[in-house]
């Protein structure tokens, strides 16, 4: 054991395990939407519940507009009979789909050994306020499966709580590396200290700052993180702000991470989101796990 380590360990021990208790998560939302990911997803979830001893919430957001369509006729307007036989039909698949998707957290929860609750909500609004009752949200990678659902950039900028994007491919397990996207902005430091519980288990911990003008050892981070029990790798790129994405997509996959640690960057317009470029190309399609907070 390092010497940081053995420090780490010997505080929680002095303090009655009063750190440990705070720097942890004891309740986690993951949201199951009927996409193909939702199994890997929710044990992906019931993996973390179970290494945090934490409580497995799943939710599900209705979805109350029908998903577009043309008539096959081509008329221009509807019968009511026929609208409600189309909003009857649409209710019904989304009571399909809430016991799939409830069915795979019950599975998930019960493979781990976890608790469970579970609860459908009435949409993706109501969705982000249950996630303000939770220390984190879990969420599956991908565009909106339906007119009326957030994105998970949306979900995450609507909840302001600490939020994990999984992509479908995410193998369950502890996170021995993680890497820290910095830029010395709030919302990198927002994201860093959300994310100490994973950050001390992880068995290495690479910060990656890109920037022109910005580089240099930052010894105040470092000795931030070490204080904390984490032992980082300061990894600098003197590189333009608009590479960022595509450097720390390369170091994420030549590093092996489990996790990367980000500020979500991005405000809304005329209701319209607009994502900062880090955020917008990661989240598209990420090369690994993302953390995320706003």
């Amino acid at each position: 054991m390092s010497a940081i380590k053995a420090a780490q360990a010997g505080r929680a021990t002095l303090h009655d395990g009063a750190t440990e208790r705070f720097m942890t998560y004891r309740d986690i939302l993951v949201s199951l939407d009927g996409s193909p990911a939702q199994h890997a997803v929710a044990h992906y979830a019931a993996n973390l519940a179970s290494t945090f001893d934490a409580v497995l919430l799943g939710a599900f957001a209705r979805s109350r507009i029908p998903p577009p369509f043309v008539p096959a006729d081509g008329a221009a307007f509807l019968s009511a009979s026929e609208i409600q036989r189309i909003f009857d039909a649409h209710e019904d698949d989304v009571r399909k789909t809430l016991e799939t998707a409830q069915s795979a957290l019950e599975g998930a929860a019960q493979a781990q050994g976890v608790a469970s609750e579970w609860t459908d909500v009435v949409d993706a609004a109501a969705l982000a306020a249950c996630a303000r009752r939770a220390d984190l949200l879990i969420l599956p990678a991908g565009d909106a499966r339906t007119a009326d659902a957030l994105t998970p950039a949306a979900l995450a900028m609507a909840s302001g709580v600490p939020t994990l994007v999984v992509p479908r491919t995410a193998a369950p397990g502890v996170f021995a590396r993680v890497l820290v996207a910095w830029s010395g902005s709030r919302e990198s430091a927002r994201a860093l200290h959300a994310a100490w519980p994973m950050l001390r288990r992880a068995d290495a911990v690479d910060v990656v700052i890109v920037g022109r003008g910005r580089i240099g050892p930052d010894h105040l981070l470092q000795r931030h993180l070490e204080r904390h029990g984490v032992e980082p790798n300061l990894v600098e790129h003197d590189a333009d702000d608009a590479l960022a994405g595509d450097i720390l997509r390369r170091e994420a996959l030549e590093r092996g991470a489990d996790l990367v640690v980000m500020g979500l960057y991005g405000h809304t317009r005329l209701r319209e989101l607009i994502l900062g470029g880090v955020s917008r190309e990661l989240l598209a399609g990420p090369p690994t796990p993302l953390f995320v907070i706003h």
